[in-house]
Order: structure tokens, then sequence, then C-alpha cells
């Protein structure tokens, strides 16, 4: 099963592309809502971002969702994009949807350019918290005005004369990561960021690729000032261990069932779905292992055990798979014994709070379920009656989980909307019925 690419990767092969100057090939990206937002807010800011073969279709045309794009990108070079007619009382807007990356890594590159840009985003994602970001941003010298709601979208971000900072993270995120570093490039003086745990490294990874010098010790990264031009390069975007995180698990709840999916993205920050499988019993190998742009990549091999067991997930790896969470619930409502997730929290802060929904949603079908201040209690009910609701708050992973948990329920489940699953995964439920089917 060939699943989409990787939506972080493609969320900043997308936006590093306005590091650098010429044409890049982007293969393999992922044409989900959230990384078109990405795309939109490039072409806003005087990037082309265009499919490979446009065909009869005029340039700047809206790009279809799909699982995978080949993409052409056009950049004039970070230091030709301009706004200096974009003012405070006048900014340039940039819509980014549903997507929290794009707001989140996008104002870190915004924050070093002149002008101002008006950043909002859908119902959903103008209700989150940015102040995670945005705090270190204007502690470098960035300006930040908030239009409505202290700490949420829409906002008012001017780049300014930055100055470089050390910024020691109580919370791990890969994305506050890769903002700060990204105005760390346009800072005057070292930037550096320590993290809390380790996180996925796709920028540092991108980084590596582009010739982008940094330094990496420990938990611990630090940028100086980019001064030289950088050159276009190509991007391949392996497969999206997110979006695997969900055939695996359907497979390993399944007894005696297999799957191999190929060429996913194994990066060491991501590995949480595959650590707690392997713990619950599901045999999970690695085969044709290689790195592509520096990120290791390979085919997943898994078979599921007669039963799974139980087992918990402390806050020191949550940081290594937040999003894959709702579906090793799902795994733990059918696993023998008594499982819990701790330090969890960031759950509440998603899409929608993912932490009370999947609480919820599974004790509608018959599970016994503890909802914690920071996680949750499973205690296996080895199958789940259906029958009852599973509303999915307009929520890609909600809706994800409901469609795999339709597979071993003994009724049928009343599952909400998951029209929301082209956030991240377009044609997920027709793959899913694929692989019944094989």
């Amino acid at each position: 099963m060939l699943v989409p690419g990787d939506k972080s990767i493609t969320h900043r092969a997308l936006i590093f592309s306005a590091l650098t100057s010429g044409v890049s090939h982007i293969s393999g990206a992922l044409g989900a809502l959230d990384c078109l937002s990405t795309a939109s807010c490039l072409r806003r800011l005087g990037l082309s971002v265009e499919p490979a073969d446009l065909g009869d279709k005029p340039e700047g045309a809206a790009i279809k969702p799909a699982g995978r794009l080949e993409l052409v990108v056009k950049s004039p070079g970070i230091r030709n994009l301009h706004f200096d007619s974009a003012t405070t009382a006048d900014p340039l807007a940039l819509d980014a949807g549903n997507s929290g990356t794009t707001m989140r890594i996008l104002s870190g590159l915004l924050a070093g350019l002149p002008g101002n840009f008006l950043l909002s985003g859908d119902a959903s994602l103008n209700k989150r918290d940015m102040r995670r970001v945005l705090e270190p941003l204007a502690d470098m010298g960035a300006e930040v005005t908030y239009r409505q709601n202290p700490g949420r979208a829409p906002f008012v971000i001017g780049g300014g004369k930055l100055h470089g900072r050390h910024f020691d993270l109580t919370i791990a995120s890969a994305q506050v990561e890769a903002a700060i570093l990204l105005a760390g490039l346009h800072a005057k003086g070292r930037t550096s960021v320590k993290m809390p745990a380790k996180v996925r490294d796709h920028t540092l990874k991108a980084f590596m690729h582009l010739g982008i010098a940094f330094e990496n010790e420990g938990l611990t990264t630090s940028v100086d000032p980019l001064f030289r031009e950088v050159v276009a390069k190509d991007f391949t975007v392996p497969g999206d261990i997110s979006s695997a995180a969900f055939f695996l698990v359907a497979a390993a709840i399944v007894p005696g069932s297999s799957i191999t999916v190929p060429a996913v993205g194994t990066n060491a920050g991501r590995g949480l779905v595959v650590d707690v499988l392997r713990r619950m019993g599901a045999t999970i190998t690695y085969t044709n292992e290689r790195l592509v742009n520096f990120e290791p990549v390979c085919d997943i091999e898994l078979t599921a055990p007669a039963e799974l067991t139980a087992t918990d997930i402390g806050s020191e790896e949550v940081p290594l798979g937040i999003d894959e969470l709702p579906v090793l619930a799902l795994a733990f409502a059918l696993a023998r014994g008594r499982s819990r997730v701790s330090g969890a929290a960031e759950l509440k802060e998603k899409e929608s709070n993912r932490l009370s929904a999947i609480c919820k949603n599974l004790a509608n079908q018959g599970v016994s379920v503890e909802e914690l201040a920071d996680g949750f209690m499973i205690e296996g009910a080895r199958h789940l009656r259906g029958g009852g609701a599973w509303p999915t708050h307009d929520d890609h992973r909600l809706a994800m989980t409901g469609l795999v948990a339709q597979l071993v329920a003994d009724e049928p489940i009343k599952i909400g909307e998951v029209n929301c699953v082209d956030i991240s995964y377009p044609g997920f439920a027709a793959d899913l019925d694929q692989l019944v089917a094989e």
C-alpha cells in the first residue's frame, strides 16, 4: 500500500524554496489541502508553484488535491522578496486554511522579510494558540499585532531587524524550532534553540540538502545569518509515516494480517507508531533501506500477532508521534490489558480537542476509557460493539481513526463528517477499502 507524500517534508520543501534562487522540482509532494495552503501562500509572496505538467491548465490556477504531486517551484531568492507597500494598516493577506504547520513555519520566514503580513486561517485554525512560535519571534524583534484574540490568528507579523537569541524551549516542537531557525537565518548574530526532547529533524535534513550551514550538539541547534545565495535543489518526498500509521494499525488489529508499505520516511523523530506496535507484539521489519535527501526511507513490513498486548506511552515519547495517538488508542482498545498515555495535553490544541474526542468515541463503542488531564487509560475490550456515534469534529485524524475502527466493529459505526480527511490524505477511504479487498 503506497501512501501519500510526507506532509511535514512537503511543507518544508515548499517554504524553504523561498530561501533559494532558481527552479526546483518537488517529486512526490503531498497534494492535501494543508500543503496546498502553503503553496497558495508562497504564490502570494511571489513564488511560482505549478504542476510539473501544466497541460492546458493556466499558470496560477488552483492545484487539485492529490496524494502525490510533481511540482515545479520558481523562486527569485529571499533577497528579492520585497513588500514595502505592505504596511501595518494594509498588510499582505495570507490564508493558511486549516494548516497549523503553514502558519507556524511561515511566520519564521515572514519575520525576516521587509513588510507586514496578515496571517489567518479557517475557524478551527484561528482558535489555536500561536504564542509558542510568535513570542520567540517577537523576542527576536518581529512586530506581532493580534487583530482579535491575543495569541491567536488573525495576526499581523512585521518583518523587522531581527537579533539572534538563544531559546530554551519547554515544550518539544519541531515546527517552533523550524520557525525560529528560519528567522535566525536573517537575524543579526547567532540564533540557537534547545529542545527538551528529541523531535523530528526534517528542518536540519532539508538544510543539509540545500547546503545551509548549522551546528547541532545534542538537543541544541544553532544558525548564523545567511549571507550567501542558496541555489535551488530538487526534492524527493518519501511516503508519510503518519499516513502509514493508519494502515499499520489496521493490519495489527486483525490477527493473522500482514502488510507492506513501501517507500516510507522513517525519520528517527517519528518512530512512535513502529515502537509501540512492536511492544504490543507486532512483527515489524525495515527493508530496502536508503537515504533520500538525507532522510531515511524504507519499506515497512508488518505481521499481526495472535493478540496485541497493552503498553504505555510516556511524555518523553509523545513528541515522536503525537498525531498518531488517536489511531494508537484504537490499538489499545483491542489489546489485552491496560494501556496508558501521559504527557499528551497538546492533543487538546489540535484541530479539535483530540484528547476528549478519542476517549468519548471509544467509550461509545463499549471501551473502558478514563480521560486524564494529559492523556488517558484504556482497558482493552478485545472488540468494538459498534452502533454508537463517532463524531469527527471536522478533524482528519479522528475521521481516519473512525474509518479504521469500522473494520473491526461488530455493528456499523455512525461516523460523522469525513471529507475533512482531504486535509492530510485525499483518497484515504478508497485506499482503505482496497486494502480490505486485497
